[in-house]
């Protein structure tokens, strides 16, 4: 995936990775990552139910895209307490 963001970014659009294994995305050195704590693959915006949950997520995923790249950074975010 990282290797398509790179490809991506490269011709001028900003990505960004929401990830939910924090380490192995440090890496593979993503131009922009997510890591919203605690959540597991295949719920990576939360549970299926909470879309409130799951905006919230995506709006902080969309704001690093104003960001530089910074490869090898992944912002952590705690939603539990929201």
């Amino acid at each position: 995936m990282v290797t398509v963001q790179r490809s991506i970014e490269m011709i001028g659009i900003p990505t960004v990775l929401i990830t939910v294994e924090p380490e192995e995305s440090r890496q593979a050195r993503p131009p922009r990552a997510l890591y919203p704590k605690g959540f597991i693959p295949g719920h990576s915006l939360g549970k299926p139910n909470d879309p409130a949950l799951q905006k919230w997520i995506l709006f902080d995923a969309l704001s690093l895209l104003a960001a530089e790249p910074m490869p090898g950074e992944v912002v952590e975010r705690d939603y539990t307490s929201g």
